[in-house]
């Protein structure tokens, strides 16, 4: 009996010791920040960014309930030498502790990401309630007036700039790059990558194009419309419109819509020069002509066979692009070599042996889907 008495003793200390949270506060007794800008002025570092604001609501019924209910969002503002003395700055005039395990933006302005981003990134790495899927995007004009901006279509910036880039994501019309593949880069050391940029235009923040980021320092962009040879070697899902004019129809336009079937990349070290090789497989969908005009297996080569030489185009002038202009390989490529050629890989210097390397594409369009043309159909009249 002593024995089982014990036992039970045991139990129920354990009991009142475990189950319950010895430190737990309410959800209207935190700060949960949802998006952060960080970016330098005036020689400090300026955080700025957005608080959901929590308050819990009496619920109606026999019995005292409360609920938590997100009633607005107020901006996150504060000054520092370094990224410790503005937090220190922060908390000193902040009634609550801050909570960063909702955070799903952080947008760095242009001064800050010109002089690099890579100790925020290691912070983010090393706070554990940093989420490592966090969306990182580089902004044209400060964090703080981006954040300014009224918000008609979304409950705040941070959500509005998340949304616009996962329905861009989703359409193949955008890379999905969060704070983990950032890092995975980073450890690579050879590489350079491209993150969203974003800017304010006509009252209202949009997508811009890309950020060429070289040892994780901004040193330009690429303006969305030049961005489809990014996207066709580097997007999960790219889905692109094209438009085609074929000869002796100059004023016809058949729009197609190409999406991505196979891609696969090989590379070789010959005559002591890095060579790439990129096969494409792609299916399309002939979305509408500007004039309707009959379709039959000819034009639908010739269709086929200008697709293909215009996604080589872009491809290939992309990567000129990133060897001439920018000097940096943010496609990645050192990863194919680093496993195709682990034995040259040690021997040779990646950044300088890229500027020199040699690129070929190979483009096969397969015309799937006519919509609504028959390219056999007949007129009865």
């Amino acid at each position: 009996m002593i024995k089982i008495f014990s036992k039970l003793i045991v139990i129920f200390i354990c009991l009142i010791l475990l189950t319950s949270c010895w430190d737990y506060k309410d959800i209207d007794q935190r700060c949960i920040v949802h998006s952060v800008g960080v970016d330098r002025v005036d020689g400090k570092i300026e955080f700025s960014g957005e608080i959901t604001q929590i308050k819990s609501s009496k619920g109606g019924g026999g019995l005292k309930t409360e609920k938590a209910e997100a009633t607005s969002v107020y901006k996150l503002l504060s000054y520092g030498k370094n990224f410790e003395q503005a937090r220190i700055n922060y908390d000193s005039v902040n009634p609550f502790p801050v909570f960063l395990g909702a955070t799903r933006l952080v947008v760095f302005g242009t001064n800050f990401a010109k002089e690099g981003i890579e100790p925020y990134l290691n912070r983010i790495d090393k706070f554990y309630d940093y989420r490592k899927t966090i969306l990182i995007v580089i902004t044209r004009e400060r964090p703080r007036k981006l954040f300014d901006i009224p918000v008609k279509k979304d409950i705040s910036m941070g959500f509005l700039v998340e949304d616009i880039l996962k329905s861009l994501i989703e359409k193949g019309r955008a890379l999905n790059i969060n704070v983990g593949k950032i890092l995975s880069y980073m450890a690579l050391k050879d590489v350079g990558y491209l993150l969203p940029y974003i800017g304010i235009e006509e009252g209202s923040v949009q997508y811009l194009g890309l950020a060429v980021m070289k040892d994780s320092k901004l040193i330009g962009t690429i303006e969305q419309e030049n961005t489809s040879g990014i996207l066709y070697l580097l997007a999960d899902k790219p889905k692109l419109t094209e438009v085609i004019i074929l000869p002796n129809e100059e004023k016809n336009k058949y729009v197609i819509i190409t999406s991505l079937r196979k891609r696969k990349i090989k590379t070789e070290y010959k005559n002591n020069k890095v060579i790439i090789n990129v096969n494409l497989d792609l299916e399309a969908q002939l979305q509408y002509q500007y004039y309707i005009a009959s379709i039959n297996d000819k034009k639908i080569k010739m269709l086929e066979d200008k697709l293909s030489k215009k996604i080589k185009n872009y491809i290939v002038n992309n990567f000129k692009t990133s060897q001439k202009e920018f000097e940096c390989d943010y496609f990645q490529f050192v990863k194919y070599f680093k496993a195709d050629n682990p034995k040259i890989y040690k021997d040779i210097n990646w950044k300088k042996e890229y500027l020199n390397s040699d690129i070929n594409v190979n483009v096969r369009v397969k015309i799937k889907n006519l919509g609504f043309i028959d390219p056999n159909a007949k007129s009865k009249y």
